[in-house]
């Protein structure tokens, strides 16, 4: 059994309302340390679904 890091993922709006809405994520490591940021544009489950690609991306290549 291998121990994957344990990412969190925050998510902050910028600007926007609905589906005009810009958002700003974050991926931190279990220490709190910032290891991916991006945006996104349209509503927030969108904007949090592009982060936790990003996330999934990120454990599946052991980062």
């Amino acid at each position: 059994m291998t121990d994957s890091p344990n990412y969190q993922i925050k998510l902050r709006r910028t600007g926007g309302m609905g589906a005009n809405a810009n958002w700003h994520w974050e991926i931190h490591d279990a220490d709190g340390k910032v290891i991916k940021t991006g945006s996104a544009v349209g509503p927030e489950h969108k904007a949090f679904a592009t982060a936790r690609i990003a996330k999934e991306k990120l454990e599946q290549s052991g980062r």
